[in-house]
């Protein structure tokens, strides 16, 4: 295993197993990220982008959770406009992209698993979407390609691409990847870039317009005292 952690990162580790780059999101306790993982994300996966070691990109997870959702949403417009960055940099990288789900994978997290080519998970790792949940990153489009969306134990071909044991979860998966890295991924994803920028940005929309009505609610009820 070759070290290439990028100094300054307190979200995400990175490094380099074999050919993969391996992307760690060190979610909390409960699952949450933050603006500042989005960042690191995009940082770690555009430094993997360029390097010539590197020939596949994993992301995973720390522990037993992979992400289940954003934890502030002060400033909505900047955590936007970062998710927009990530699915942005992910559908345009020249590389394979994998994620291996080591536990739950839920909103957020399962979305962001959508935007990579082949979802790998462990058994007990719970994936899907609350109902009302709002997609942010074209999972409005993403998730066409799983018949259950809804949140459920990983079951191959209905949320996820394949199932290894927990225990040999990394190991299992590395194996996969090896064999699947002549797969026409990047190309099948370029063709799609247009169609997930244009479900991201609908997405947006909906996203801010909710925020809206919100605000005004709460403006309208202290006007009135409630």
């Amino acid at each position: 295993m070759s070290d290439i952690r990028v100094k300054g990162f307190d979200d995400v580790s990175f490094w380099r197993e074999e050919d993969i780059g391996l992307i760690v999101i060190r979610a909390s306790s409960t699952g949450q990220i933050r603006k500042k993982t989005l960042d690191e994300l995009i940082m770690a996966l555009s430094t993997a982008s360029i390097d010539q070691s590197i020939k596949s990109i994993a992301i995973t997870g720390q522990n037993e959770v992979f992400c289940r959702d954003i934890g502030d949403w002060e400033n909505p417009t900047d955590i936007l406009n970062s998710l927009r960055a990530l699915a942005s940099i992910i559908y345009s990288l020249e590389k394979p992209v994998y994620a291996i789900l080591n536990g739950d994978a839920t909103d957020t997290g399962y979305e962001l698993a959508l935007l990579c080519d082949t979802i790998i998970a462990s058994p007990e790792a719970r994936l899907g979407f609350n109902t009302s949940y709002m997609f942010s990153m074209g999972g409005s489009l993403s998730s066409l390609r799983f018949n259950g969306i809804e949140i459920a134990k990983a079951t191959e071909k209905v949320n996820c691409d394949y199932v290894f044991p927990h225990s040999d979860l990394l190991g299992e998966a590395k194996t996969k990847i090896q064999e699947l890295c002549s797969n026409n991924y990047v190309l099948r994803r370029k063709n799609r870039l247009r169609f997930i920028r244009e479900a991201v940005g609908e997405e947006h929309i909906a996203i801010l317009s909710k925020i809206s009505e919100s605000n005004n609610m709460f403006t309208k009820s202290k006007q009135i005292g409630v």
